[in-house]
Formats: C-alpha cells, structure tokens, sequence
C-alpha cells in the first residue's frame, strides 16, 4: 500500500499537515528531509524550503494542508491530467465543500463561512488550470445558498444547483458528507445571480440566534439581522452593535 511521506522539520507545517492527516484517516509515514525514502512512499509533502534536499520526483509543496494532501492522493494513484473537477457545497453558516477529480474524492472541507467557499474553489482551480470545473450548490438555506452562488458567479463558473432532500448521512461529518452527495448529483444552471434579501422569517431565525449566542442578554435589530443575512455584518459584530446602542431599529 502506498503511503503519503510527511518530510519537514517546520513544526508549523508539521503539525497541520499532521492533523489534517489524521482528520482524514490517511495512512502516513513521518520522515526527516535527506532521510532515505522506504519503497511504499507514493509521493513526500514538504516546504518549498526543504523541497531541494528530497531527490524525489512526486513532492508536494503546497502550504494548504487540505490541497497538499489532495494533490499527494492524486500523484499516488499514478492520475494523469485531470479533467474534470466536480465541486459540491452544502450551504449553511459554515458551508461543507467536497471537491471530486474525474469522480474520485479529493478532498472535503467545513468553510468558515459562504464566502470562503469561493476562495476556497479559487485555490482549485489554480491547482488544476486546464480542468473543466462545476460547481453544485444544494437548494437548502436559500440566504447562505445564494451567498455562495454570487460569490462563485464572478468566478465565470459552471454553477448547478441541486435537490439536496435525501443528501445529508447521518455520520460525524454530515455537511462534507452531503457535498459529496451534492456533488454527483446534477442541477439546474440559472441564469443570473441571486437574490440575497431575507424573508422576514429568515431575519426572525437570526434574530432568535442572536438571543441564544448573547444568552438571551441581547436581541439584534431586524436591520442588523438582515446585514448578517447578506454577509455584511457577522453575527458576533451585529451582537456587539445592539449591545453598544449603535442600531436602533427593532
């Protein structure tokens, strides 16, 4: 069986990719840079810095940990050129995002937020330039779903939304478990971006969040809902607003 050789005396780097590794229950082999490769190491991640003491041809220098390891999967299976990505997104206030090359699985992340997703997506396509990418987004939670899709719109991307009813596994990682699932299944491709506006009971949901983040010490204005319905506000700055009297509207 082929392993992933982690090769670095950064402990920065060390440390992340080791947990990234864990996280993603991948069989690895932790080596010192210069030290002798065992036979069943498919490819070494490193830093750019240690890159010229490893003689090795399948190395991976990428900071990312998430990317590097896709990256080290995708050398170890002997692939090619890749030409297809297939990029789901589960949305929701911290999105999950599955990217598949060719129908394998690379990678699964938890965005930190609707927005990150784009950067996140961003990042693959440099990594995979002559790709042909499509992106599906699931129809649930209508105000984070049409973050994303505005965001990624700009990007000049195939974009699919999906039935996500029926994607959502009941295992430890559900919303990168769905991405998957949201991922493989086709969509619809609309035509234009977007509306972001909540419904009123959309700025309810957030302002009954914000009792429960606050503990019930505070309740954010229906205006200060709708900034972080559309991303202008978090929730944490919209609370700390109320609180300093900086929003007088119910």
């Amino acid at each position: 069986m082929r392993l992933i050789g982690l090769m670095t005396q950064n402990p920065r780097t060390y440390f992340e990719m080791l947990e990234a590794l864990r996280e993603q229950n991948i069989e690895f082999v932790a080596l010192e840079p210069g030290e002798s490769l065992p036979a069943n190491v498919g490819a070494v991640i490193t830093t750019p810095e240690e890159r010229a003491r490893i003689y090795f041809d399948r190395v991976v220098t990428d900071e990312q940990p998430d990317l590097a390891i896709a990256k080290a999967r995708m050398m170890m299976a002997g692939a090619g050129e890749v030409r297809n990505l297939m990029i789901g997104v589960d949305p929701g206030v911290k999105p999950g995002v599955a990217i598949l090359a060719d129908g394998v699985v690379l990678t699964r992340y938890l965005a930190d937020s609707p927005e990150a997703v784009s950067r996140i997506i961003g990042g693959v396509e440099a990594e995979y330039p002559e790709a042909e990418v499509v992106v599906r987004i699931g129809n649930g939670d209508r105000i984070n779903r049409n973050r994303i899709f505005n965001a990624l719109w700009e990007h000049g991307l195939k974009l699919e939304i999906v039935d996500e009813r029926n994607t959502t596994p009941r295992s430890q990682t559900p919303d990168e478990d769905a991405a998957v699932e949201i991922a493989m299944t086709p969509g619809y491709s609309p035509r234009k971006k977007q509306e972001t506006d909540p419904c009123p009971g959309e700025v309810r949901n957030i302002q009954r969040i914000s009792r429960l983040e606050s503990r019930g010490s505070v309740t954010v204005s229906k205006d200060l809902a709708k900034q972080v319905a559309k991303g202008e506000l978090t929730l944490s700055d919209a609370i700390d607003k109320q609180k300093n009297g900086r929003s007088s509207k119910s």
